[in-house]
């Protein structure tokens, strides 16, 4: 026979109002958050099986994830890799990590190729970068090649990756106006290829110094 257990009091946590104890044949069992409690339905008087207690589990479980989720998301935008990765940091398991995405996918939270475009707009505004590194960064985010292609058609849709390029560097020149022109060159070049643009970029910029 399947061995149940009866529930004896349900407490209303001091610190956690929205939380309450579970106690079972006398003692403190588990605690779970009110909204598990009425999905659940159970009630002082209940006898649980060890199924319907791991089925509570479970609820509160991925009650806890998502909260977590929405708490990260309440920051900033994030990818969908980031969400897990998170959440795997904080010891939830994978099947409540899975359950997790998709239910924020549903309900408009999470949404990849969104995300793309935001990353990509931000990028370009805070540190702005070549197309080969904000395609690093977007792919570091877990993102398809598909939504990589949307953020990076996102950050160049008003301007080019060569005016990009152009404006960083007749900032960054003037930095180097103390320097003798071969070695301000280099420190400029080497600038725009960890900022990612690619070589024939810098070649252009480097020849058409007096232009910047």
């Amino acid at each position: 026979m399947c061995e149940r257990h009866k529930i004896t009091s349900l407490q209303v946590q001091a610190k956690r109002k929205d939380r309450f104890s579970v106690f079972l044949d006398g003692e403190f069992a588990f605690g779970i958050h009110q909204d598990v409690l009425i999905k659940s339905g159970i009630a002082k008087g209940d006898e649980l099986s060890s199924e319907q207690i791991d089925k509570i589990l479970r609820l509160e479980e991925r009650r806890a994830a998502k909260e977590k989720a929405m708490r990260l998301l309440a920051v900033r935008p994030r990818s969908n890799k980031e969400i897990a990765d998170r959440l795997r940091q904080a010891k939830f398991p994978q099947a409540v990590i899975e359950w997790v995405i998709p239910e924020l996918e549903r309900v408009g939270l999470l949404d990849d190729f969104e995300f793309a475009k935001i990353f990509a707009r931000s990028r370009m505004i805070t540190r702005p970068v070549g197309e080969f590194l904000l395609r690093r960064e977007l792919q570091q985010k877990g993102l398809s090649e598909e939504q990589i292609e949307a953020g990076v058609e996102e950050a160049y849709a008003e301007t080019s990756e060569v005016q990009v390029a152009g404006t960083l560097a007749a900032k960054r020149k003037k930095r180097y106006l103390e320097l003798e022109e071969m070695k301000a060159k280099k420190r400029l070049s080497d600038f725009l290829i960890r900022r990612g643009f690619n070589w024939e970029i810098v070649k252009d910029i480097i020849g058409n110094w007096e232009s910047f």
